[in-house]
């Protein structure tokens, strides 16, 4: 009996070990398919051989283009992440989503590779030298947004296939030679804001365009969908027959032709020397009759040729960098004073209010923390901005220096200039409007599990104090609440800010938080009421002048 329950004990217990190996053996089964599953996403842009596939596909662009400037040149196909390359951009993840190459002197086609940069959502190629058909491939990319082509030599006719781009907000086809008949499928699509195919040769009837905004202006050869006679159609060169005929019976006709060409060339001659002389006139005036009622003392208001001179015509070489708001050029005016001169993009979406709006707002940010601005010019056609110019770089330009073994900017000087610019915010008196996004809900996640050191930057190679980082945090969590009550004042957070850092300021400044209340504080808790329960959100960063 004795025997019986030791051999029933042993089985028993070699069960158990049996089982519990083979539950270690399916969690490390786990753990190998999560692994492979991140190996493949990781590498699922890879072909074959090793190369990005959104890589060849703009090594295709490339080799398509004339590229006389060289502004392709760091464009390498060895490259594993395109991201970092002139006029690309990329999303989060690390695909291309934006290719900004407009008034870069292009030559050449646009390549069918364009079609497989599937996560495409701007494409900008205005003001270029660019020929040949628009490739229907675009019509693949489905998350396409924006797509300006216009000011180049672009000929055939419109792909229908840009008809199943349901996300397309803005399409501008201007100034090309685009010929044949409008698609339908482009023009019933209905989430287009703005439709330009002005200046083209499109012919044929114009059919119903359900966009909120377009131009289809200088196409002489359209006619209106509800024309009852025949439509006028582009003149072929076969057309000579009748020509022939009525050159028999009258010999007088080419003399009376040639007199009369003549005349007119005479004409458009003295027509074109007049326009030149009033743009040359109205270019040296412009900045005075031009919105004379807009002054800010402090700030001066250049002519755009003045612009022109100093930056030798918006040259290439002149280019300091480019964002998403514009291109910096590197000037000299005329007093030999170092200017950055940031020409806005596409200033036909910036009205002339909002565009004086931003330049007072600008202007009255005076701080020895911000960059200031110097002058502003503005034309029917050119937004621009000058601000000195700062050989030294800007603070992201130190925090991105990574070559030193020691970082540029250590955790304590990094914390001197977050309270400066919290200083001046409290002179702006505002709260600062909060959009929707992820941002935030990651930090109030990495908040909760004490986990902050994630979010510090790697330069700085453990270099932090962990209790100045958790209070910054709360305080940037109880500041990003989204109803404008819960949020503390700003005078309150300097006043906790300047405990935390400790950093002397100037006297000035100092004295912003001396209107706080005795008997507030900031109260410091984890539960953070409307973050926690409703959707991300993320702070809209002010974007400054680019390069200094």
């Amino acid at each position: 009996m004795e025997a019986a329950k030791l051999l029933f004990l042993h089985k028993s217990s070699w069960l158990l070990a049996f089982r519990t190996q083979m539950a270690h053996a399916f969690v490390i089964l786990l753990l190998i398919l999560h692994w492979v599953g991140t190996v493949r996403a990781s590498y699922s842009l890879l072909s074959p051989k090793g190369v990005n596939y959104e890589v060849a596909a703009l090594m295709g662009l490339k080799s398509k283009m004339g590229d006389e400037y060289h502004v392709l040149d760091g464009w390498d196909i060895n490259s594993v992440d395109p991201c970092t390359w002139n006029m690309v951009g990329c999303s989060p993840e690390g695909f291309v989503i934006s290719l900004e190459m407009a008034s870069s002197r292009l030559l050449g086609e646009l390549s069918l590779s364009i079609g497989n940069l599937s996560h495409l959502q701007t494409m900008l190629l205005q003001n270029n030298q660019l020929s040949g058909p628009i490739p229907a491939e675009i019509g693949k990319l489905s998350g396409l947004q924006k797509l300006d082509l216009s000011g180049n030599q672009f000929v055939g006719e419109i792909p229908s296939s840009l008809g199943y781009l349901t996300s397309l907000s803005y399409l501008r086809l201007s100034r090309n030679k685009l010929s044949g008949q409008i698609p339908g499928l482009v023009a019933n699509l209905t989430g287009l804001s703005f439709l330009d195919l002005s200046f083209n040769n499109l012919s044929g009837p114009t059919p119903k365009i359900l966009a909120k905004d377009y131009s289809i202006k200088g196409n002489s050869f359209l006619c209106s969908a509800s024309s009852t006679g025949p439509c006028m159609s582009v003149p072929t060169l076969n057309d000579t027959s009748s020509f022939g005929k009525v050159r028999s019976h009258h010999h007088w006709v080419p003399s009376v032709v040639i007199g009369a060409s003549c005349t007119f060339v005479v004409s458009v001659m003295l027509v074109v020397c007049w326009v030149h002389w009033c743009r040359y006139h109205r270019l040296h005036t412009s900045y005075v009759q031009q919105d004379y009622e807009f002054d800010i003392g402090h700030l001066k208001r250049f002519s755009l040729r003045e612009l022109q001179t100093a930056t030798g015509n918006f040259s290439f070489k002149n280019i300091l960098g480019q964002g998403g708001f514009g291109v910096v050029y590197k000037g000299y005016l005329s007093n030999k004073t170092l200017v950055a001169v940031k020409r806005l993009k596409d200033p036909n979406f910036t009205g002339e209010m909002q565009f004086q709006t931003e330049v007072e707002m600008i202007g009255l940010a005076l701080h020895r923390n911000l960059l200031r601005l110097y002058g502003f010019c503005m034309t029917p056609d050119e937004r621009l901005l000058v601000y000195p110019y700062m050989p030294n770089g800007s603070v992201a330009d130190r925090l991105r220096d990574t070559g030193r073994e020691k970082p540029s900017l250590d955790w304590k000087r990094r914390m001197c200039i977050a309270l400066g610019a919290g200083r001046q915010k409290s002179l702006d008196a505002g709260n600062g409007q909060v959009q929707k996004g992820t941002i935030l809900d990651r930090v109030r996640i990495l908040y909760e599990e004490k986990r902050l050191e994630v979010l510090v930057d790697r330069d700085l190679k453990g270099g932090f104090d962990a209790e100045e980082l958790e209070k910054v945090t709360q305080v940037a969590l109880l500041c990003t609440q989204s109803s404008p009550n819960l949020r503390p004042k700003m005078s309150e957070v300097l006043r906790v800010l300047e405990d935390i850092v400790g950093c002397p300021g100037h006297a000035e400044e100092s004295r912003v938080g001396a209107n706080t209340p005795e008997g507030r504080t900031l109260s410091f808790s984890r539960n953070f009421g409307d973050v926690h329960e409703e959707s991300s959100f993320i702070i809209e960063a002010m974007e400054l002048s680019g390069p200094r």
